[in-house]
């Protein structure tokens, strides 16, 4: 039986995911690369499984969504760029995932 791996190991597998991983240092954007990761290497989701991760999902997807448009709209020490480098990435992570959880809701109906 295949040993599961850890999120770092998964994350370190994909170097852009990495990279992301390192500049934003958060553990929900780790989480949620992990969980890509997973479905991309096991799409296959089990009925019981699904439920569980659509929420999970769209809850990444709508903490997300929340901290672009806080990094939008609110002052913070970073510069223009780097907010508006890390709003985009978060506005992506969102839409993204998103997309991911209709794919799994699709999946369970079907």
């Amino acid at each position: 039986m295949e040993e599961e791996k850890s999120v770092a190991e998964l994350i370190s597998e994909i170097t852009e995911f990495n990279d992301i991983s390192l500049y934003l240092m958060d553990k929900d954007v780790d989480e949620a690369m992990a969980t890509v990761i997973k479905l991309i290497t096991k799409p296959n989701v089990p009925a019981t499984v699904a439920a569980p991760l659509v929420v999970k999902l769209q809850a990444l997807s709508t903490k997300f969504a929340l901290q672009a448009k806080y990094y939008m709209l609110y002052g913070t020490t970073e510069t223009k760029e780097e907010k508006t480098r890390k709003k985009n990435t978060m506005m992506t992570l969102s839409a993204e995932l998103e997309k991911l959880s209709n794919a799994v809701k699709y999946l369970v109906k079907n």
